[in-house]
Order: C-alpha cells, then structure tokens, then sequence
C-alpha cells in the first residue's frame, strides 16, 4: 500500500518550457556554445542548481558573458534580464494539480506528500510567488516535506538524493512512490527500492493515483 508520495517539480506539477531561457539568453548575446556542455554557462547552470554559487553570482556572470558578445552595445545586459529570462522557462502549477495535491494529502492512509526537485533558488522562488504560495494558496497545503538539490546539494539521478528524502521521512521505499518526467530520474529512484511513474505528455498522474475531485 503507498503512504508517502514524492513529487517532481519541473515537467510533473510544474509546466516548463526549458528553450525559452536559452533562446533568450541568445537574444541576449550570449554565445549559443555557452549553453552546450563543455560550455562556461552550462556549468554555472548546474553548480547553480547544487547551490554552490548564489544568485547574485549566477545572473551576474551570465550576464557578462552577454556583454562580452558586443562591447559597444548601447544598453549592456544586466542581471535583471537574466533573472527574467531564466524565470520564463516556469509556465504555471494548473490549478487542477493543485487541487489534487490538497486531496491527497487528506486521502486515508496517506502519510506524506513531499517534494523531491533539481531546482534553483530563482525557479522556486518564483513557483512560489506566483502559485504555491498565491491566490490563497500556502506552500504548506501542499507538502509534508521539500528536498531541493540547491539546498541538498544533490541533485537527481544521485541515489542519495532518494536515500535522503527516504531517510528525512522515516518512510518504508516499498510504501513510497515518486513522479517525475525523466525515466532516468525513476530508474534511480527505483534502484533504491521506491514505486515509481514517469509521467509524459500522455500519463495524466492525477488519473493514475485515483485522486477523484
């Protein structure tokens, strides 16, 4: 029987669209290879993500590497435009999921509704403000417990992450199930003993749990 529910954030509550950051990013001036792996803005992005440089740090080092693009360029690129647009990849939490999440934490037999997510600080910030913690909403309506790898300093398909959160819940992997929309991501989490679903474009979770309205 599953009593504890770990969710993704990005691609399972959260609809994302990873190409508008680097399509404005380019728009920016920055050079399209710093976004490939092996580039100097790919791993910023990622020791973003594991919290080991600030946001301060991140949005002003990208955005110099848009101003080094055109020294000449009458109005240079600052932080605030990376800020805005690295925040553009969020599209929205449905209110739906949202729902869902409410009623399942009230479901007999659930014991916990967590959060398990490679983030940042802006990303889920921004969730936040915009849903998790707006309209009404507090972000404790929703989750018992919130595993961020930019504060873990892990980040998926580490099996600590999993081990972790597993370890924080005091929770059986077996009674445990995560959502997340990379099937490498639930292969990890399935290798520490943990039921998984990955949800795709055509796996409608809250179906799949039996969350009824």
């Amino acid at each position: 029987m599953l009593k504890n529910y770990i969710f993704d954030l990005g691609g399972v509550l959260l609809d994302i669209r990873m190409k508008n950051a680097y399509e404005r990013f380019v728009a920016l001036g920055l050079p399209p290879a710093e976004l490939e792996p092996g580039g100097s803005v790919y791993k910023l992005m990622d020791d973003y993500q594991l919290g080991y440089v600030t946001t301060a740090e991140f949005c002003q080092q990208v955005a110099e590497k848009c101003r080094n693009v055109d020294k000449c360029a009458a109005t240079p690129t600052t932080p605030r435009d990376i800020e805005e647009a690295w925040n553009s990849i969020c599209l929205g939490v449905a209110d739906r999921k949202l729902q869902a999440l409410r009623r399942l934490r009230k479901m007999e037999g659930v014991a916990s509704v967590s959060l398990l997510s490679n983030t940042n600080e802006l990303h889920w910030e921004y969730c936040c403000q915009n849903w998790f913690n707006a309209n009404g909403n507090k972000l404790e309506d929703f989750f018992d417990k919130i595993f961020l790898s930019q504060e873990l300093h892990l980040q998926k398909p580490d099996r600590e992450i999993f081990k972790t959160a597993i370890r924080e819940l005091g929770a059986s992997p077996a009674e445990t199930i995560f959502l997340d929309d990379s099937p490498v991501n639930t292969a990890a989490a399935a290798a520490c003993g943990l039921q998984t679903l990955t949800v795709t474009a055509d796996v409608d979770w809250v179906e799949k749990l039996g969350i009824q309205p």
